[in-house]
């Protein structure tokens, strides 16, 4: 018994079956519908699992199917699915902006879980929020639990919030990778090598969230215990307060929410 299908081998879809076959689960209880044949390859070769360009074989027999596909892409493959498909498959989707609704009114009174990873579960330490449909009872949240916690923590939320939880994780990688370009330009126009920028800025990076992680204060007080007044990291603290960057980055954030809002419309 295939105890799930992954509709979709790409980036998402690759780092769950990896990350599921690394917590234990065998390669023989997965399979991936995949159409780019040279991705199947890989996966077969890479992960040891059975793949097909057929999603309807592959949803076939299996307990539950995560849908990692692009959201354009799910209208055709429910449509391709439909009544065939059984009700009492759960259904869990981290296609973007995709609603459970979009799930439950093309294939029938099916259990459906939306989940918003992020791109750091290709290394096992993603962030991602899961919200139940109006099928989907406490025994399916927790088969999506074991499933996306194989690549990093997971929280329950309302649907309604899925929106504020893509400007938030979905897309915060982007904001981190935006401060650690800029640190790196900033070390090579104080003069350091580009070498050197890099290591120091990927370290402060990893050790930073390691502590935030660590420690329970929180960070606000973990920035205070470097803020000695008149100090350096003082000075620099006042100059992005003077120059708004506290309201620059919320307002980006918000920026996000409501462009998410947008594509779920």
């Amino acid at each position: 018994m295939v105890r799930l299908a992954i509709v979709g081998g790409g980036f998402m879809g690759g780092a769950l079956a990896e990350g599921l076959i690394d917590s234990g689960w065998s390669p023989s209880h997965l399979v991936v519908a995949e159409k780019l044949a040279e991705r199947r390859r890989h996966l077969e070769e890479h992960l040891g699992v059975e793949t097909t360009a057929d999603v309807v074989q592959a949803t076939g027999d299996a307990e539950s199917v995560l849908f990692a596909v692009k959201p354009q892409d799910v209208g055709p493959l429910l449509e391709t699915l439909g009544s065939d498909f059984d009700p009492q498959r759960l259904v869990v989707s981290i296609c973007a902006g995709v609603k459970t609704v979009t799930f439950e009114d093309a294939l029938g009174e099916v259990p459906v879980i939306r989940a918003m990873p992020n791109t750091p579960a290709a290394i096992g330490e993603g962030a991602t929020a899961i919200a139940p449909g109006r099928f989907a009872n406490e025994r399916h949240l927790a088969t999506a639990l074991n499933i996306l916690s194989t690549v990093g923590k997971v929280v329950v939320v309302d649907e309604s919030q899925m929106d504020a939880v893509t400007a938030v994780s979905g897309t915060g990688p982007a904001y981190v990778f935006y401060l650690a370009e800029s640190l790196i330009r900033s070390a090579q126009n104080l003069g350091l090598e580009a070498d050197q920028a890099h290591v120091l800025v990927y370290q402060t990076i990893v050790g930073s969230a390691r502590l935030l992680m660590h420690d329970p204060a929180g960070p606000e007080e973990l920035r205070a215990r470097v803020t000695s007044p008149g100090g350096t990291t003082h000075a620099a603290i006042e100059h992005l307060k003077e120059h708004g960057w506290t309201e620059i980055f919320e307002a980006a954030v918000e920026c996000a929410w409501k462009r998410s809002k947008e594509l779920g419309e």
